[in-house]
């Protein structure tokens, strides 16, 4: 019975064995070949992706490809328009010319568009001297003769002001002698400085000297007791006893006041063979009390 146990033992135990190895068989057989399933699977699928995005590059390089040459076309298009532009042009100038040259009248549209030009080239012109000669002065405003310094009233006086002062105004046949000896007799109408300075400037008391200053700065000096001198000579006629005048009228005839400030200072001699004609000073434009 020992025997027959130990022999039941023995092929159970190789039974067993046996049931295990086969069983271990099988799984190594089986999982090659679910191995070789899954592998040719996933090969597909790598080149399932890389057929798409070769399809994707090949659509971006197709529209690329378009849209260059859309571009070229466009740019072409525009090329052609402006060469039509210049053709058309020309055209234009040639028809021009050929008209000129014919004698034939432009078209109604060029005439209106000419007159239209003229009639505002017109309007302008028409517009532009009322604006200037609203910032235009008048001559006699712009060369009035001004009065400054030590005095009580400043003045600047046009000669019409000055031609309205008729108690002033002053006029003589005045003697003159220059530095190379040459003598000269001139009618002079004028006012009187010194009246001009105390009655209208209203000459200040410490007033020491008088400055008649030309436009171009020329300029001569008197103290005022010789403003104040009513007895300047002609040494030809010493009978005749003169005043300084600023004159505005010699020899009949007005100065120009487009050519300048229309006044000039006139002393006689103060004496026999003194040389007064350098102290004629034209063109005054201000008179300085200092």
């Amino acid at each position: 019975m020992n025997f027959l146990k130990k022999i039941s033992i023995l092929l159970a135990l190789v039974l067993l064995f046996s049931v295990s190895f086969i069983a271990c068989s099988t799984d190594e057989a089986t999982a090659p070949v679910e191995n070789q399933e899954e592998a040719p699977i996933s090969e597909e699928a790598k080149d399932d992706s890389i057929k798409e995005s070769v399809a994707k590059e090949n659509e971006e390089i197709v529209e690329t490809s378009e849209s260059i040459e859309k571009n070229e076309t466009e740019v072409s298009d525009e090329n052609d328009t402006v060469e039509k532009e210049v053709t058309l042009d020309e055209d234009n100038e040639v028809s021009e010319k050929d008209e000129g040259s014919n004698g034939e009248e432009p078209s109604s549209d060029i005439i209106s568009n000419e007159e239209e030009s003229q009639v505002t080239d017109e309007v302008t012109d028409k517009s532009l001297p009322e604006s200037n000669n609203s910032n235009e002065k008048a001559p006699e405003e712009v060369n009035g003769l001004k009065v400054e310094g030590h005095v009580e009233k400043p003045l600047a006086l046009s000669l019409d002001e000055l031609k309205a002062m008729k108690n002033l105004i002053y006029s003589e046949t005045f003697y003159s002698l220059n530095s190379f000896g040459t003598t000269e007799y001139t009618d002079f109408k004028g006012i009187k400085l010194w009246q001009l300075l105390e009655e209208k400037a209203h000459i200040l008391e410490g007033a020491k000297t008088v400055k008649i200053v030309a436009i171009d700065g020329y300029n001569v000096s008197f103290t005022i007791h010789e403003v104040k001198r009513m007895d300047y000579i002609d040494e030809t006629n010493q009978n005749l006893k003169l005043p300084i005048i600023i004159a505005w009228e010699e020899n009949g005839e007005e100065y120009n006041p487009e050519e300048g400030p229309p006044y000039k200072l006139i002393i006689g001699q103060k004496e026999p063979g003194d040389v007064n004609k350098p102290q004629w000073v034209r063109d005054i434009d201000v008179i300085i009390v200092e």
